[in-house]
Parts: C-alpha cells; structure tokens; sequence
C-alpha cells in the first residue's frame, strides 16, 4: 500500500522533516500484521519520472565545465524502501537504521544501470561519488548496488540512479509504503497514526499498489481490450467463412460423395478428406497471415509488453487455436457429408 504525505515548509523545518518520518515508520512498523514499511520521495514505475543531476566519481578527472558531468537520477528514500518494494539487493546493502543515526554520514545506493554505464571498469563498492545536489557535496562511497526498475510508468526507461537516504537530504513530500498480507485492510489505521501525530496532515493518494499499477497501465489494458475484441471477431468471422465455405465444397460434392458411397469408400476416410481438405485451406492462409505478420511486427512493437514482435509461443498458440477452430469448422460439414443417403445423391444433377 502506498500514501503520499506533504509536510507544509512553514511548519517543518528539514531536522523536523526527519524525526517526523522517522516516527511515522517506527509506528507503522510496530502495527501487527505490517511486514516491512519505507519511503521514498515518489515510488517507482507509478510515480513520476524523477529529475537527474551531474556527479564526479572520485579518481577522475573533472570536467572544466560542470555541464559535462555524467548525469543520473536522483531518489530520496528510507531505510525499508528496497525491502518493502522487494527490489532486489544485487551487491552490498540496503539503508538501515545506523544510517539514520544523527551523526551518521550515509553513503550513496546506486542501481545496476547506473553501474552497467558508469562503473563498469571499477568495483562498485569501491567507488565514491559526488553528487550536485546540496551547497555542500562530500564524496560518499556507495554501499550498496540496486536492482533496475522503469522511470515513470511500467514502460518507461531504466535510468542510471542514485539513491539518498533521507538523512542526508530531509524531505517533506514523500510517499510511505506499507507492505502487509491484506493491505487495503491497514489504509484506515495507518492514516489514524499519521494524524495522531499532526491532526492538520493532508494524506493523499491512498492506494493499493496493484490499483496505482492499474491506473498507470490504463491505456495499455484499454488497447488489448480493444485488440482482443477486433482478434475474437476476426476469429468468429474466419471460423464462420471457413464453415460457410467447406458446407458449399460439400454441397457441390454431394453427387461425387453418394458415389463413393454406394462403391463402399469407408466413412471414416472420407470425413478424414474433408478435414484434411479444410486444413488445407487453413495452412495457406496461415503461410500468407505469418508472413505478412513478420513483415509487419517491427510497426507493432510499441503496443507490446513482455511480449517481443517476434514470440515464437505467441505464433504456436495462434496456429494451435486456428488449427482447432479448422478441426471443429470442418468436421461439421464433414459429418454431414458422410451421412448423404447415396440415392438422394445419385438423383442430384
């Protein structure tokens, strides 16, 4: 679960900030059935894209203009944020409370891209940084190499990130995320503790993750609802064409088929050469409809997730589905065909 928070300037100086959220996390964290409770100054992929700023790695030379910095996103999250968002710890560790100690002087988390574009030649914890954030920018070491995770929406980019703990740079709009086994169920208590604390706080945006997830995907789902529409029709109109056409070959056989039956052709095997001549039907179009697909599939791309433009299972369940739509289309009509009296046959001209 995810609540956005806003501490008012005229009543929180940054020390305040601090001690504020602190509480609040000891609090939330204390509330039974809680299983781990963080923050962070806007949460990943259904947040808002975050702002970057240049940063000096020590050991290197320094630009003789700043604008030629190396740049990374910046975030600003507690002790818990990676635990609760279960975003993995690829190399040292997460923020905790020793960071968040009044005299602690925290160093810097970074993601794997950041590491992947800038760190690549060095060992990671290794390396320490100065980042153009505040009036004063010490180097700090990083302590810890984070998993990626998308800017802004679930198709968004994965940016070189640095990652504050909030000690080092106090805010006062922050998001608290709460992971329990039912936590919508834990909304209504956990904006009681942070009113207990300062009855005059504006809480917003109270919201499960999956529903926050949900409302940054809506478009997508609205194009796969819409596509899934346009592919059942499509599949009902070629399931009735192929039914409509195999009823009208059988239809013009029906002398040819009274004939096979009264020589005795065996009723199995001419159903099997109705079947047989309807999948093949169905293997030319298929032949036709994949490869105008691979042509088109790069166009398609942007309306893909998870899914590349050319997913062999996706082609497989497609001829697989088509094949059974083919079997039931033609049997049918097949059926039929077998159960032509051959005297009603033999008298059609």
């Amino acid at each position: 679960m995810t609540m956005a928070v806003v501490l008012p300037d005229t009543r929180y100086t940054p020390p305040r900030m601090e001690e504020f959220f602190a509480r609040v996390l000891g609090e939330l964290r204390s509330m039974p059935g809680v299983e781990s409770v963080g923050a962070g100054n806007s949460p990943p992929v259904v947040g808002g894209p975050r702002g970057g700023t240049g940063f000096h790695r020590l050991g290197t030379p320094m630009p003789a203009i700043v604008g030629e910095l190396p740049s990374a996103t910046i975030r600003i999250v507690t002790s818990g944020y990676f635990k609760t968002l279960r975003i993995p710890l690829l190399r040292g560790r997460e923020f905790d409370a020793t960071d968040e100690a009044p005299s602690a002087a925290p160093g810097f988390i970074v993601n794997d891209a950041f590491v992947q574009q800038y760190l690549r030649d060095v060992d990671p914890l290794s390396t320490s940084l100065m980042v153009r954030m505040q009036r004063e920018n010490p180097y700090r070491q990083i302590i810890g190499v984070a998993g990626d995770v998308p800017e802004g929406s679930i198709r968004g980019d994965v940016r070189p990130t640095v990652f504050y703990s909030l000690h080092q740079m106090p805010q006062g709009a922050m998001s608290l995320l709460i992971r329990a086994p039912q936590p919508a169920a834990f909304a209504r208590r956990a904006v009681e503790v942070l009113h207990q604390i300062d009855p005059n706080l504006a809480v917003t945006s109270v919201r499960t993750m999956e529903t926050a997830m949900g409302e940054s995907i809506a478009r997508e789902r609205l194009n796969a609802l819409v596509s899934a529409a346009f592919a059942v029709c499509g599949l009902l109109l070629a399931a009735l064409g192929l039914y409509g056409l195999l009823s009208y070959f059988v239809t013009e056989r029906t002398k040819e088929i009274g004939i096979r039956i009264s020589l005795g052709a065996p009723l199995g095997r001419l159903t099997g050469s109705i079947v047989a001549g309807g999948f093949r039907l169905v293997a030319i179009g298929a032949v036709v409809g994949i490869s105008t697909s691979l042509a088109l599939a790069r166009w398609l791309e942007s309306l893909l997730f998870g899914v590349k433009p050319y997913d062999l299972p996706t082609y497989a369940a497609v001829v697989t589905l088509l094949s059974a739509v083919t079997a039931i289309a033609s049997w049918v009509p097949a059926r039929r065909a077998a159960g032509v009296e051959p005297l009603t046959a033999l008298r059609q001209e």
